[in-house]
């Protein structure tokens, strides 16, 4: 259909160049949606990570009670765990 739209227009290079610009446009707005799916999944995936940290912080809190070794997350650096033995 595109190359019948050139062989039928006076002009072919003019619409060449036309179709070619077209195509151009939709592939970099496809790019532009794709990297706006990536970030929003990302920001979603880092919210989800972060409350799962906070969630492990919470839970080492409550394990100093009962007597066990607790788990605590570090804050401010890369996810390390200690242990943290409970003090009699």
């Amino acid at each position: 259909m595109v190359e019948e739209a050139i062989h039928n227009h006076p002009n072919v290079e003019e619409q060449e160049v036309e179709v070619i610009q077209a195509l151009e446009q939709r592939i970099e707005r496809m790019e532009q949606t794709h990297e706006q799916r990536l970030e929003q999944r990302l920001d979603q995936r880092i919210e989800e990570l972060r409350t799962m940290l906070g969630t492990l912080n919470l839970h080492a809190d409550q394990n100093v009670g009962d007597g066990s070794w607790a788990q605590r997350v570090l804050p401010h650096e890369p996810p390390v765990v200690q242990r943290v033995p409970h003090k009699i």
